[in-house]
């Protein structure tokens, strides 16, 4: 027979088990983000090539780029520095939502306390972990200024910590698929660092991160309060439709607001590689590829990637923002939101979701797992 000792120690020990939950929020929007990004690949490959280039904008075009781009170099070109993406999507994401989630939780507990409400559970089925965040969430969410923060630390934190990724992407993204060997993900990164040191890993960071700021502050927060909102007028948990929703409207309100830093962004970090325009993909667009941006990057540039003496000659924000109102007007500093607005909302609505749905798994099991457990030990001690 057990006794009630060795019965709560068993407990104990199953609980010590359970996965901490950042690690949970970390592995979920990791594979939250790889799977969005997969889903989109395609439509991001082609705006970049637009973002980067002075060549005008038509949705109509599109569909006449993508099968240009198969017919010269293969379906899976559509995906061309996809690996990449999934490299840096992966910590992305999962640092993203691991940040926000640890911000979130410091408000939340916050306003548990100032309530007085007991943090100890009231029996040993609520010490799951899923439910007593689930009843904090309900009882004191975040108000919009706090998920406006708690998103903006995460994307602040996310993008520094993984920017050298989302540079090499970018720059494969641009370069043309080859039959013989490509210019794989290390050999770009290592060049980046090997010709510009950490200023070459780190350049176009400060128009990332002047958007990345409300970019994410603002898409963390949408979605936060539209199922906050469901939560309060329904007296339920949003269905997997309604999160999808949510994650929609947090993706379209954010990167509109947010577009030109983008562009501004991917014109900086790819302005090396224009300056070999027969490498790279952008003749499918059909118009001119020499900006000025590129032009300067041809003058310096030699024959690889990037170039040390490019690197120290590399545009400044405002120059470049100044540089693409000259070419193209005000609206190419917008140049793809069209496309964005399709796969914005897309991405978001497949990121928030599969992040839920991921942690609820995990969290699902724990429970299953404490549960069983919890039974096991009540019928030792019992026996």
């Amino acid at each position: 027979m057990t006794t009630h000792r060795e019965s709560k120690e068993i407990i104990h020990q199953s609980k010590t088990k359970l996965v901490p939950k950042e690690i949970k929020n970390l592995i979920s929007g990791g594979f939250a983000g790889m799977v969005a990004k997969t889903f989109v690949a395609p439509i991001d490959r082609i705006k970049i090539l637009y973002q980067v280039t002075s060549t005008p904008f038509r949705l109509r075009d599109v569909p006449n780029v993508a099968m240009k781009i198969v017919k010269e170099e293969g379906l899976s070109a559509l995906w061309k520095g996809n690996t990449a993406t999934l490299i840096r999507v992966f910590p992305y994401a999962g640092i993203q939502f691991m940040v926000f989630n640890k911000v979130k939780y410091i408000f939340v507990d916050k306003h548990e306390r100032e309530h007085d409400v007991s943090t100890e559970p009231n029996s040993e089925q609520k010490s799951i972990i899923r439910r007593n965040t689930y009843e904090k969430d309900r009882k004191f969410g975040l108000t919009p200024v706090e998920s406006l923060i708690s998103g903006s630390t995460a994307g602040a934190i996310s993008v520094l910590m993984t920017y050298p990724l989302d540079l090499t992407r970018a720059q494969l993204a641009v370069l043309k698929k080859k039959k013989g060997p490509n210019d794989g993900f290390v050999k770009v990164l290592m060049s980046n660092y090997h010709n510009g040191g950490t200023n070459g890993l780190f350049r176009g960071i400060t128009p990332t991160l002047l958007g990345m700021l409300p970019y994410s502050g603002v898409a963390f927060a949408i979605n936060e309060q539209s199922k906050r909102y469901i939560l309060d007028r329904h007296r339920r948990d949003p269905t997997v439709y309604e999160k999808m929703v949510c994650g929609g409207l947090s993706g379209l309100f954010a990167q509109s607001m947010t577009y030109p830093f983008e562009v501004t962004r991917r014109r900086m970090q790819t302005v090396g590689v224009l300056s070999q325009a027969k490498d790279t993909s952008i003749n499918v667009l059909g118009g001119s590829v020499e900006t000025k941006v590129a032009q300067d990057a041809a003058k310096i540039a030699e024959q690889h990637i990037v170039q040390e003496e490019h690197l120290r000659k590399s545009p400044s924000m405002l120059k470049v923002m100044k540089q693409v109102i000259k070419e193209q007007g005000v609206g190419g500093l917008f140049k793809g939101l069209s496309m964005n607005w399709l796969k914005g909302p897309v991405s978001f609505a497949i990121s928030f979701t599969t992040f839920d749905l991921i942690k609820e798994f995990i969290e699902d099991l724990e429970a299953k797992e404490l549960n069983m457990t919890i039974s096991i030990s009540v019928n030792m001690y019992n026996n």
